[in-house]
């Protein structure tokens, strides 16, 4: 068993560990977040982190209408950009919490009066003691390719919005999500590893909260497995990226509940028709599937013993890529 597929099983017990500790933490940032009224939530993140960050992007609006927007690190550790950030919220997630430019657009945020809050595994870290709400992942030591602290990290955005919103109908089915992702697991097991064999460039698809999915999944085809590979909307591969699909290509589509499922299955059938190779999960089929927000931690949770397989099947090491060497990245 590879260290990526080992980590993969553990996950569901990290969120169960997670679950059991922080819980007034969540609830005093919740208030903050009802007194302080933001108009908008900035996320500050890059790779993997970055990809739950979009989950953010589309749960928090969904659940408390606030705009919420990508911060580029770049701005500040380029740019230099003057942020004026004063009564808002920023969010920053990284497992490691030590990369110079996360580092510094955090503390940017903070002195520009935003309330500012971590989802950061490594609680000794630069990230974690510069901000004002620490949110630990509680994931545990990892290996290069992420799984256990972006479910982790998934885990942490719900609660927050939960616990922001005071949705008890949300918690609830928060409460019961380590066992559904012990299923989901199960599940990815059972799927084919020799789906990738023979094609040159994936394509993954989905809409709604499971774009954040889609470009996790297709971060973790180009780590672990040495494929091209492209997350979209199904509605933006519609204007123009889906001319080169062809016989080389698979198309990875994640139906979600709630989240446009009928447009990705006719996309699918769309670009099966021109020749490509269709990988499709329909969670709509999966009754357990429970509340469609947290459909996005399940696909992942389906497809991480997937991609673990499927790398050794092309006889490849996921838990050791050619380029990409440490768990930190010192990105400036």
């Amino acid at each position: 068993m590879s260290q990526m597929l080992r980590e993969a099983e553990e996950a569901p017990s990290c969120v169960r560990r997670q679950f059991s500790k922080d819980a007034e933490v969540y609830s005093a940032l919740g208030r903050r977040l009802r007194e302080l009224n933001p108009a908008m939530v900035a996320t500050i993140a890059r790779g993997s982190s970055d990809h739950a960050a979009t989950y953010a992007s589309y749960l928090i609006p969904f659940c408390t209408g606030r705009v919420v927007s990508s911060l580029a690190p770049s701005l500040v550790s380029v740019l230099k950009a003057p942020l004026n950030l004063r009564g808002q919220f920023a969010l920053s997630i990284s497992q490691s919490g030590r990369s110079p430019d996360i580092i510094g657009t955090v503390g940017a945020c903070k002195a520009s009066g935003a309330l500012t809050a971590a989802i950061v595994n490594d609680v000794e870290s630069p990230v974690a003691k510069t901000v004002d709400v620490l949110l630990p992942q509680h994931a545990g030591p990892e290996g290069i390719a992420a799984t256990k602290t972006v479910m982790c990290t998934l885990t942490a955005i719900a609660r927050l919005v939960a616990s922001w919103t005071e949705d008890k109908k949300f918690l609830s089915a928060l409460e019961g999500l380590p066992d559904v992702l012990d299923n989901a697991f199960a599940a990815g097991m059972d799927l084919d590893d020799s789906m990738l064999a023979g094609v040159s460039s994936a394509y993954v698809l989905s809409r709604g909260l499971g774009l954040s999915s889609a470009l996790e999944i297709a971060l973790k085809l180009k780590e672990t497995c040495g494929l091209h590979a492209e997350a979209f909307s199904t509605a933006e591969v519609r204007h123009g990226p889906r001319e080169i699909v062809d016989k080389d290509f698979i198309v990875i589509a994640l139906a979600l509940p709630g989240s446009g499922r009928e447009d990705v299955l006719a996309a699918a059938n769309e670009l099966k028709a021109q020749g490509a190779r269709v990988m499709l999960i329909d969670m709509g089929k999966i009754p357990e599937a429970g509340d469609p927000r947290l459909a996005p931690m399940m696909v992942l949770q389906m497809m991480y013993p997937w991609l673990a397989r499927s790398s050794l099947a092309l006889g490849l090491n996921p838990d050791k890529p050619k380029t990409l060497t440490s768990k930190v990245l010192y990105t400036v």
